[in-house]
C-alpha cells in the first residue's frame, strides 16, 4: 500500500513539474513582449497553491450551499479565513532575486526553443522523466544565453530617461527623472518603468541607483523603485534637499545612501614638463 502511493506521489510529481516547464516555456515569448519576469519558484509556488486554491473553493461553495438552507456556516468562514491568511503569509517570503527577465534580444531564441516543444510533443512523444530532462535542458540553455548576452551593456531604458551599465556582474542604473515622471509614481513604476527595463535589459535587481534629477517626491519614489529591485546603494542629488530626505526615509534600512557630488575642476594652471638637458656635440678631427 505504502509502495503504490510512493510511485503515486512521484508519478504526480514528475507530471506537475513536467506541466509547469512547458507552461512556462511556451509562455515565455509572450512575457518577453510584455516585459514580464518568471520566477525560479514558480513550480513550488504553484504546487502549494493549487491544493491551497482547491480547499478555498470547495470550502466556500459549501459555505454558499449553508447559507441558503440556513444552516451554521460560521466553520467554513474560520477555514477560508485561514487559508487567506496562510496564503499571505507564503507570500510574504517573496522576494526580487527570485525572478528572471529576459530582454527582447532572446525573444527570438525562446520562439525557436517553443518549436522544440511543439516538435517533442508531437513527433518524439517521450514519457514523463525524459520529457523533464529535456526541458530542464532547454530552460538552461536559455538561461546561459542569457547570461551571456547580460555580460557587459551600456543601453538607455527604452525612451525614459534612464541609463543601465552592467560592468563585471554589477547593475549600474543612472536615472535622469525617470522615476518622478508622473505624480502616480507607483503605478508608473509597476506598469512603465518596470516592464520597460526588462524589455531592454532583462535585469530584474540593481547594485547601484544613482538619481540626478531632483523632485519633491523623489524619496518615496525611490523607496518604491528599491524595494522591487532590491538596491543596494543610492546616490542621489543633493539639490532642493533630496539627499536629506532619501537618507531619511531609508533610515534602519540595508541601503547605502550617498550624495552626488560634482567632479573636481580641471586647474587652469598648466605645468609644464621639463625640457631634457641636451648635450655638446663636439665634432672630432
Amino acid at each position: 500500500m505504502l509502495k503504490k502511493f510512493n510511485d503515486f506521489l512521484v508519478k504526480w510529481f514528475y507530471g506537475f513539474l513536467e506541466l509547469q516547464l512547458v507552461i512556462s516555456l511556451m509562455s515565455l515569448p509572450i512575457l518577453t513582449c510584455w516585459g514580464l519576469p518568471i520566477s525560479y519558484m514558480s513550480p513550488l509556488s504553484n504546487m502549494i497553491f493549487t491544493p491551497l486554491l482547491i480547499l478555498f473553493l470547495w470550502t466556500s461553495c459549501l459555505f454558499a450551499a449553508c447559507a441558503l438552507v440556513g444552516l451554521p456556516c460560521s466553520w467554513f468562514v474560520w477555514i477560508m479565513d485561514s487559508i487567506t491568511a496562510l496564503w499571505g503569509y507564503i507570500l510574504s517570503f517573496a522576494s526580487p532575486f527570485w525572478l528572471i527577465g529576459f530582454s527582447q534580444s532572446t525573444l527570438w531564441i525562446s520562439c525557436i526553443f517553443c518549436i522544440f516543444v511543439y516538435m517533442l510533443y508531437t513527433y518524439i512523444k517521450p514519457n514523463t522523466k525524459n520529457a523533464v530532462a529535456i526541458l530542464f535542458m532547454f530552460w538552461l540553455t536559455l538561461i546561459g544565453c542569457r547570461q551571456y548576452m547580460q555580460k557587459n551593456i551600456c543601453q538607455q531604458v527604452g525612451d525614459l530617461p534612464m541609463v543601465v551599465l552592467r560592468i563585471n556582474k554589477k547593475t549600474y542604473v543612472i536615472d535622469y527623472g525617470a522615476l518622478c515622471t508622473k505624480q502616480n509614481f507607483y503605478t508608473y513604476i509597476d506598469y512603465t518603468i518596470m516592464p520597460t527595463l526588462i524589455k531592454a535589459t532583462g535585469i530584474t535587481t540593481i547594485n547601484t541607483l544613482v538619481i540626478c534629477k531632483p523632485s519633491a517626491f523623489l524619496a518615496k519614489a525611490a523607496h518604491q523603485f528599491a524595494q522591487q529591485t532590491k538596491v543596494e546603494t543610492i546616490i542621489v542629488t543633493k539639490k532642493a534637499h533630496c539627499f536629506e530626505h532619501v537618507k531619511k526615509l531609508f533610515e534602519g534600512s540595508n541601503v547605502i545612501i550617498l550624495p552626488l557630488t560634482k567632479p573636481p575642476k580641471k586647474s587652469h594652471f598648466k605645468t609644464k614638463a621639463p625640457r631634457p638637458k641636451t648635450r655638446a656635440l663636439y665634432k672630432i678631427k
